[in-house]
């Protein structure tokens, strides 16, 4: 008893350590006290035992009474990854070279080596058995079109949201056919690329999906931008005053998909036979799962993007109808329509 309780300090000493290397405002003794669950004596001990462990321990300013201590200068590395961990994120890798993330790889081989220089003395072990893992794990194929983006519309992007400046690039989007023209799904026929404009935009944000955009305010309007038609970014030297009421989470949780029209509140009706996979299904962020007393399950959610909705609907075949809005089951049944017309004998 007396020597699990000596190996629970240590590892409260251990967790303290790290703590006070992840919060930049250090910690206080009674923060310690109420984290451990100790006596302000042993608190004062705790911290005592680090500072004479490691002389970048230092009592940080503040602008409070409290006295706060924290590490200054090179941190300590604590952590002991295994191949299991190596081999979690080299699986990221593959889904953010799925996803069309190719941006975030530097930055994952840099941690990746980081972490296999730190453990250093079993390295060869580390490899063989993170080879191993990788070997065993995969990733089904994903259909979807795959864009490649330069890291310099990135780059750029970025920045001109830290500097709050403007961004000023070419932008190439597509053309469509007259809207009285219209393919079997009810939507206007593209065709082709309309010649590059010029685009002056204040930058929002970026907006990850199966194709990635910007989302910028032009014109004193919120639009969207496809990374992979934008070309000749730069940073122009002209100010701009950030919409502190815009969020980006928000207005991506008003889309289903990344496509954007009018809100519309949607209700559907599952067979019980498919509850589970239902009841397990993200379809929106704002969405409301229930199951009824006969094990059907209504699933109701606000959103806009109409197209993304019903082709999200067709793949769950005759196990799902369209309760509301009653727009939307039109829309479905003319569609459905037209597709048996299209292969009709």
């Amino acid at each position: 008893m007396k020597d699990e309780f000596r190996y629970e300090r240590i590892l409260n000493i251990i967790d303290l350590i790290m703590t006070m290397q992840s919060n930049t405002n250090g910690v206080s003794l009674k923060e310690i006290q109420e984290s451990y669950s100790v006596s302000r004596r042993t608190a004062q001990r705790m911290k005592d035992i680090i500072m004479n462990l490691y002389p970048q321990v230092t009592e940080l300013q503040s602008n409070s009474k409290i006295k706060r201590w924290g590490f200054k200068g090179k941190p300590v590395n604590l952590y002991n990854f295994s191949s299991d961990d190596i081999a979690d994120l080299e699986n990221i890798k593959e889904l953010c070279k799925i996803n069309n993330l190719l941006d975030k790889l530097p930055v994952l081989n840099k941690v990746i080596e980081g972490i296999k220089s730190a453990n250093n003395p079993n390295l060869t072990t580390l490899e063989n058995d993170m080879e191993a893992l990788l070997y065993s794990e995969g990733y089904a194929v994903r259909q979807g079109a795959s864009f490649t983006i330069e890291k310099s519309i990135l780059y750029s992007i970025r920045t001109a949201v830290k500097s709050m400046k403007k961004l000023q690039f070419d932008y190439q989007a597509k053309d469509y056919y007259d809207i009285n023209e219209k393919n079997i799904a009810g939507y206007r026929i593209q065709k082709g690329l309309k010649p590059k404009k010029l685009v002056v935009a204040e930058p929002l944000g970026i907006l990850y999906g199966e194709r990635h955009y910007l989302v910028a305010k032009n014109d004193g309007k919120i639009k969207q931008y496809l990374l992979h038609r934008i070309s000749d970014i730069k940073v122009i030297d002209e100010y701009f005053t950030p919409d502190f009421d815009f969020n980006l989470k928000e207005w991506a949780n008003l889309s289903f998909g990344i496509f954007r029209d009018n809100v519309i509140n949607v209700k559907l009706k599952f067979k019980k036979e498919i509850a589970d996979d239902v009841i397990k299904y993200n379809f929106h962020p704002t969405q409301q799962i229930k199951q009824q007393k006969r094990g059907d399950v209504v699933v109701t959610f606000t959103s806009s993007g109409t197209k993304s909705i019903l082709w999200n609907i067709f793949k769950w075949g005759t196990n799902v109808e369209i309760v509301a809005p009653k727009n939307l089951k039109e829309q479905y049944v003319n569609y459905l329509k037209d597709v048996q017309n299209m292969y009709s004998i």
